[in-house]
């Protein structure tokens, strides 16, 4: 949620129809605007450039809250708009007097940027006593040696109850946007006021909540703009979850919609009468990849699917996932139908998309151009057969294991880079008990060298046959100072 976006137009930045995320206090009775006090100058002042006819008030809870605060005043009458903040004679310009107003000679003057005694801001009573505990705003007092004036948040003194707070204890932590500007076109002041959750906390003694109530209000003038009395807009509550933006819906992404394939090896032909079995080609994109799709999500017209393993499409720099269901558990009428494919993502994005197949009850029967279409030439059993091949060498990309006919295969990981030296090694599983207290005899094995022959007849080499005797030489000499070793059995044939 981002905090408001001051452009010098409270009405627009601060809209009225904002419910909730804006509070208007209204201009009323107790509000003390400025008195020009000559005829003359009333005529060609008409109104102050320090007049406050309402506040507009915000908060955002992000980033420790923020408080944000606009300054309406009244149309300045002499030009479209409202007054420029700050422009003591409404000429349209907060740095300069309009010479009419300096020929009746009463002292009007207007420092530019709020310089000299010139002040304007807003009070935060927290605790409901009358008076102010903060301020923030451009303070009364004149800078030290002519250093230009800065938007200040502070703590607060208050000399009565209808005078403009005075600035303390300077409080740059809490110190957020000020806006101003010397233009018709933006004629307003807005500020905000930063980390105001722990502010609150800090003068209340208890943390924020939606429920908490604080009074907002303002004051305005100069001591140099001859005799044109000052402002002041007594403070209004503001409750927090009444200026509190509801938090915007996140929009909701579309379901990914990525091309598929759906059996078409068999010329998109299906069989919902049998138990075949059905390929789903899920392709990749630039922005998608189908490792990301969760197996147990994926649905293709009531059918879960029993397989799934990467696939990649010739020249398709994308990577592709295949799904394999059973045709008898995808419901589907006969003729032509699409199926659609439903699944989400790991991330929790949904997918959505679907093609087209040609459902044809017996299809395995038609011995014709069906059949040949349907890739029924040959025994059925062969995409089982292919199912209980891919379940002994790959048993993750089985989902199902009750539809591999047999059961998957048990497997046993050897480490080895060939298959070749395991070649009728077989693995006993089941289970050897011991009786309690027992221990199992362990026998120490032999080492045994075979030498089969390749031929009937053929013999050894004599290079080979000398290795052979120095390695049995060696073994029994390592042997001769230890217990009796186990016999060491030579074999060749």
């Amino acid at each position: 949620m981002l905090s408001v976006t001051f452009t010098g137009n409270v009405a627009t930045d601060f809209p009225d129809t904002q419910v909730p995320g804006v509070v208007v206090l209204p201009d009323n009775p107790s509000v003390q605007h400025p008195v020009i006090g000559d005829p003359a100058l009333q005529n060609l002042v008409r109104v102050s450039g320090f007049d406050i006819t309402g506040l507009r008030v915000t908060y955002t809870p992000d980033n420790n809250g923020t408080l944000s605060v606009g300054i309406e005043q009244p149309a300045s009458q002499l030009r479209p708009g409202p007054v420029i903040a700050g422009d003591a004679d409404n000429n349209g310009n907060s740095g300069t007097v309009n010479p009419a107003v300096t020929a009746l000679g009463l002292g009007v003057q207007d420092p530019a940027d709020f310089g000299g005694t010139e002040f304007m801001g807003i009070y935060l009573d927290f605790l409901g006593t009358g008076t102010a505990q903060i301020a923030a705003g451009f303070p009364q007092t004149v800078p030290v040696g002519g250093a230009p004036k800065l938007f200040t948040v502070a703590t607060a003194s208050q000399p009565g109850p209808n005078a403009a707070p005075i600035f303390v204890t300077p409080l740059p932590q809490h110190q957020g946007n000020i806006y101003t500007q010397n233009n018709p076109a933006h004629p307003n002041m807005e500020l905000s006021i930063i980390n105001f959750d722990t502010l609150y906390q800090s003068i209340t003694g208890h943390a924020i909540e939606p429920t908490a109530v604080f009074n907002v209000g303002a004051f305005a003038g100069s001591s140099v703009d001859g005799p044109i009395s000052e402002a002041f807009f007594p403070a209004q509550p503001v409750l927090l979850s009444a200026a509190t933006p509801p938090t915007p819906t996140p929009p909701v992404c579309p379901p990914i919609s990525p091309p598929i394939l759906i059996n078409p090896h068999e010329h998109r032909i299906i069989d919902t009468t049998h138990r075949d079995l059905v390929r789903v080609y899920v392709q990749g994109t630039s922005g998608f990849d189908p490792a990301t799709i969760d197996p147990a999500t994926v649905d293709l017209n009531g059918a879960k699917p029993i397989a799934s393993m990467p696939y990649h499409f010739p020249r398709n720099p994308f990577p592709a996932r295949t799904f394999v269901f059973r045709a008898s558990d995808i419901e589907a009428a006969g003729g032509i139908q699409n199926l659609t494919f439903r699944a989400m993502t790991t991330d929790g994005q949904e997918i959505i998309t679907s093609n087209q197949v040609v459902n044809i009850p017996n299809v395995g029967r038609d011995r014709g151009r069906l059949g040949f279409l349907a890739n029924r030439g040959s025994s059925g059993n062969n995409q089982y057969n292919a199912l209980r091949r891919l379940a002994s060498t790959n048993p993750g990309a089985i989902l199902d294991p009750s539809a591999v006919p047999g059961g998957a295969a048990l497997t046993v990981d050897l480490g080895l880079a060939s298959p070749g030296p395991a070649t009728g090694l077989s693995v006993d599983y089941s289970q050897r008990t011991v009786p309690t207290g027992a221990v199992a005899p362990i026998s120490t094995p032999r080492e045994v060298v075979n030498v089969p022959k390749n031929q009937a007849g053929s013999k050894l080499n004599a290079r080979l046959n000398r290795s052979l005797e120095q390695y049995l030489a060696e073994a029994a000499a390592l042997t001769d100072d230890a217990a009796p070793a186990a016999p060491v059995a030579l074999s060749a044939y």
